[in-house]
């Protein structure tokens, strides 16, 4: 029997925490249905080391690759290409999975067909104390959809990475090649969606996202010292899906997403407390919005009028008069 699973873990500086994540997937019982990998990204700490430790003590089940510095998609991209299993779970190394759920989840995946899986998530504090559940469509557990009548059905499709599990296949033979810097994670969750045709609700709890951290990406600090990861992967998301397309609800969603990816992206380069007063951001925000004028004139138009602050547009203000009204507030 082939292995059911790949659990991807990229890895970067995260020796804090790298020994509570690798514990929480090494303790299952179901050893000879998944496989793990963690992709060393460089690490300049004790990461490869304890890495190596893991698959020393656990030969059957953890594989280390060790790979010179290339961002959290270049982790992502090598593990996919080594993956053996049926289906991938992405899992950063400064979290973890519960380990009797995910022996659940993994008895789950027999028999399991679909091209994606959505499972509930916890959010916790650094010291691992839960803080808030986030499930999706529970109503859904156990059921099987086409990813067009569910998104059709409800309206929307929330989910983030800490949620999804792939078909190993959908990204293997598609091509999907995840943006290879910070913020990768948005192009991971939305390229293979135009291949997905079912999706699956499974109502194991299994992720352990910890928030809170200083230096993650979506902190300010992080959304400060990777700006132009985010715009780099907010123009790579416009020309993939920036064409309004009412064809299905999975296209018109992508579009849809590739509006609210290019509005945060301009909320980012104008407000002070995220990016507003960085230098070179005026720049970076006048070649942004020229970029996306050219190459998407619907998400440029769209983009203009959805914020509003004290009954204006702050983005179509700055077009028409270059005045910033979130440095006036």
């Amino acid at each position: 029997m082939g292995k059911a699973l790949t659990i991807g873990i990229p890895v970067y500086n995260m020796e804090k925490y790298l020994d509570r994540c690798l514990s929480s997937v090494t303790s299952i019982k179901n050893r000879d249905l998944c496989e793990i990998i963690v992709v060393n990204d460089g690490s300049k700490d004790r990461s490869l080391e304890t890495a190596e430790t893991y698959a020393k003590e656990h030969p059957d089940l953890v594989r280390v690759i060790d790979k010179q510095n290339g961002g959290w998609g270049s982790c992502m991209n090598r593990a996919i290409h080594e993956a053996t299993g049926k289906y991938y779970k992405s899992l950063d190394s400064d979290d973890w999975f519960d380990t009797d759920n995910l022996d659940l989840f993994i008895d789950g995946l027999n028999g399991q067909n679909a091209d994606m899986i959505l499972t509930p998530y916890w959010e916790t504090d650094e010291e691992g104390s839960l803080t808030t559940k986030r499930e999706f469509s529970p109503e859904f557990y156990g059921q099987t959809l086409k990813l067009n009548d569910y998104i059709g059905r409800i309206g929307t499709f929330k989910k983030t990475i800490h949620a999804i599990t792939f078909k190993t296949s959908i990204l293997k033979n598609n091509g999907i090649h995840v943006w290879e810097r910070f913020y990768g994670d948005i192009d991971y969750i939305n390229s293979p969606l135009k291949f997905v045709e079912t999706i699956s609700f499974f109502p194991f709890n299994i992720y352990r996202y910890m928030i809170g951290r200083e230096g993650q990406s979506i902190s300010i600090k992080g959304y400060r010292a990777h700006i132009n990861d985010y715009i780099s992967v907010a123009r790579k998301m416009i020309q993939s899906f920036g064409q309004p397309s009412t064809n299905t609800p999975v296209a018109k969603y992508l579009y849809e997403d590739a509006v609210n990816i290019a509005t945060f992206a301009y909320k980012l380069m104008m407000q002070p407390s995220l990016c507003g007063n960085e230098i070179g951001i005026e720049h970076l925000l006048k070649d942004f919005d020229k970029f996306l004028k050219t190459e998407s004139p619907s998400v440029y138009q769209e983009v203009g009028s959805r914020t509003k602050r004290l009954g204006v547009s702050p983005i179509r203000l700055w077009r028409m008069a270059s005045i910033n009204v979130y440095k006036l507030l």
